[in-house]
């Protein structure tokens, strides 16, 4: 490489970094759901179970999609003996919702039927001795309405969000019973 070519390139390559060319773009927000009571794929308190009081743990909402027009939030047992067990199914809440605060749901949201055929939350109750339980809260982000009746199933629901759903934020938790000890 000659001298010349050299002294060129140096000067080209110091012109062209001080062009202040912008930096890479920041990397995409990442659409999530979280709790304060447990981490992704850690124990679930025993408060939030049959074990304890029994009451939707708290969830945080975090970078919601453009175009959400609102949110579905689905809680499955994927250990169940029947396969998946719902125990909570709830849709319409809104695209700007952060929160959903323990022991209830927010206002304007519908909940549906669950596996125990009821409306609302149902707590984690594995059996007895069995191996841990993988809980699966499944948040939607939708790009239209659901309109269904407060007693629809999450096969309703999930025939409504066809072609509908932008995005999906999942948290898992574990909860195993522990045998009780007799005295």
């Amino acid at each position: 490489m000659s001298l010349r070519f050299a002294a060129t390139l140096s000067v080209t390559c110091a012109a062209l970094s001080a062009c202040g060319f912008p930096d890479d773009p920041p990397p995409p927000r990442i659409f999530a759901l979280e709790s304060p009571a447990f981490a992704d794929n850690a124990v679930i308190p025993a408060e939030y179970t049959c074990d304890g009081e029994g009451k939707s743990p708290a969830l945080k909402i975090r970078d919601v999609p453009q175009g959400t027009q609102s949110l579905a939030l689905v809680v499955d047992d994927l250990d169940a003996p029947s396969g998946h067990y719902v125990h909570w199914v709830m849709w319409d809440l809104r695209p700007d919702l952060t929160e959903i605060p323990s022991g209830s749901a927010p206002a304007g949201a519908m909940e549906g039927t669950t596996s125990a055929k009821s409306i609302g939350y149902v707590p984690l109750c594995p059996l007895l001795g069995s191996e841990p339980h993988r809980y699966v809260f499944s948040l939607y982000a939708i790009n239209d309405g659901i309109s269904l009746s407060f007693e629809a199933t999450r096969a309703m629901l999930e025939q409504q969000m066809k072609g509908k759903v932008i995005a999906i934020a999942k948290l898992t938790g574990v909860y195993e019973r522990a045998e009780e000890i007799e005295n």
